[in-house]
């Protein structure tokens, strides 16, 4: 994740997440939200996808094509950033599901908002160092 110019906030299987550099904000759903997740902790972008292909029916190489569309439209919007290896996510593995019948898949996919930029951009709450918010400058 781009921390900290980037939050999220996962609220009934709809993400939203505001990157308060750009002003921008984004809506995740669906399959998205699962793809966030798994990069939210640090799971490699192969493991997202063997998980996807566990849950979900789908063309051969559709799962990963669609999911590596999607990291690439994430690090494009700068919501993630490469890990200090040079890696995009992790290597851990999402948690195992239960097994059942796979359901049909549908390609993740995000939406980006620009109108609130300018409000988001102004708001000086998320100017916040290791002291907090509000304090007074030591500087000249």
């Amino acid at each position: 994740m781009n921390s900290p110019q980037v939050i999220s906030e996962t609220v009934g299987g709809e993400t939203i997440i505001v990157n308060l550099a750009s002003g921008h904000y984004f809506s995740l759903q669906a399959t998205a939200v699962e793809v966030w997740n798994g990069l939210e902790r640090g799971d490699a972008a192969e493991s997202i996808v063997l998980e996807l292909e566990h849950r979900y029916e789908a063309n051969d190489g559709e799962i990963e094509a669609a999911v590596k569309k999607l990291i690439e439209d994430f690090a494009g919007a700068e919501l993630i950033v490469e890990d200090a290896n040079g890696n995009g996510a992790g290597s851990g593995g999402l948690p195992p599901q239960d097994a059942g019948e796979r359901v049909p898949f549908i390609a993740p996919s995000f939406a980006t908002f620009t109108d609130m930029q300018d409000i988001i951009l102004l708001d000086p709450v998320h100017e916040v160092d290791t002291q907090g918010w509000p304090h007074a400058s030591t500087g000249t």
